[in-house]
């Protein structure tokens, strides 16, 4: 597959269409397509061998060609993931790579076989959607056939507006739903599903500050997602302090750290605002580790008092963004304000 700098020529020729009466002499290869006619368009839609699509295709970036690119810049990384997961037993792509039939392509498709053809140049095809895939695809070391739509008749600009439509109406899975999807799925780690439980428990259980202030959906008026959950406690758990201890200690820690925050801060409400809730929990580790210097103890009252340090800091005095940054900074400088050093420290 190559990458087009120069000028496209534009495709505005449509496929021919012929019966199988028709005198021309068949190409070498021919597929079974599907056409289908939608406001205007008309589509093939079949499967082809890489090896018979990779080297008659082509991509037109923008990082080669400002003025007529449009598609994004290569990720040879992501391709290379693709391709593992093709190679990988029980893995699947189902979705179609997006192609448009340049002029030269001379695209035949025969009604009676329903039978796709194609003449074997390069820049036969432009890649409209799915350049990664297509390099993926080649890359594997399995030789799929590759699922395509493709379209005839484009010219630049069109393709470059079905580029477009695709890539901004459609709408993305939320995060929240697909750590729901991977539990289902039997995929969860077991990072994952300490978080999903301590998740459940702390929303539920008569103690916890955040019962019924937990959602697995978009976040309300005091309401936390699960995302702005999970991305707060893995930050916590990568305290060696709490990775080595078993679920049920873990849980009982970041209980009474949420019942220490809760009874020591002013403002009550910023418990479950996401840049606040993250915030704390960036300063986990300090706060415990001071607790357990100072008390020789991480129980609810030693925390308490190492918290109590930043308990009149209101998420409301640090508007706009970087918002948790600044929260960060000013809670650590207030933990470590105590400590100094002079010339004979050194």
């Amino acid at each position: 597959m190559t990458s087009k700098a120069k000028s496209q020529q534009e495709s505005s020729s449509q496929a021919e269409d012929r019966d199988d009466t028709d005198e021309r002499e068949e190409t070498q290869y021919s597929y079974p397509a599907l056409k289908i006619h939608q406001n205007g368009h008309d589509i093939y839609h079949t499967s082809i061998p890489v090896d018979d699509l990779f080297p008659f295709a082509f991509v037109d970036r923008a990082s080669d060609d400002p003025e007529q690119g449009y598609q994004r810049k290569f990720d040879s990384r992501r391709a290379v993931e693709i391709a593992e997961y093709l190679s990988t037993p029980g893995k699947s792509i189902p979705g179609n790579i997006i192609l448009s039939a340049q002029a030269a392509a001379e695209l035949t498709y025969t009604r009676k076989s329903k039978q796709l053809s194609y003449q074997r140049i390069p820049e036969a095809f432009a890649v409209v959607d799915g350049q990664h895939r297509l390099w993926g695809y080649y890359k594997c070391s399995v030789r799929h056939r590759v699922p395509v739509a493709i379209y005839v008749g484009l010219t630049h600009e069109a393709e470059a507006e079905l580029f477009l439509d695709i890539h901004t109406k459609q709408k993305g899975v939320p995060k929240a739903h697909l750590i729901n999807v991977k539990r289902i799925a039997g995929t969860e780690t077991a990072a994952e599903a300490n978080l999903r439980h301590l998740f459940t428990r702390l929303s539920a259980e008569e103690e916890s500050p955040l019962r019924g202030k937990l959602t697995v959906g978009d976040p309300g008026p005091g309401k936390l997602s699960r995302v702005s959950f999970d991305n707060a406690l893995l930050r916590a758990q990568k305290s060696d302090l709490i990775a080595r201890q078993p679920p049920e200690k873990q849980y009982e820690l970041i209980l009474n750290y949420l019942r220490a925050i809760e009874n020591v801060i002013d403002d009550k409400e910023q418990l479950v605002r996401r840049g606040y809730f993250g915030a704390i929990f960036d300063v986990f580790d300090d706060v415990v580790r001071k607790a357990k210097k100072e008390h020789n103890s991480v129980k609810l009252p030693a925390l308490k008092s190492v918290i109590s340090a930043f308990s009149d800091i209101s998420e409301s005095n640090y508007p706009g963004p970087a918002k948790r940054q600044r929260l960060v900074d000013e809670m650590s400088r207030r933990l470590h304000s105590d400590t100094s050093i002079d010339s004979d420290d050194i």
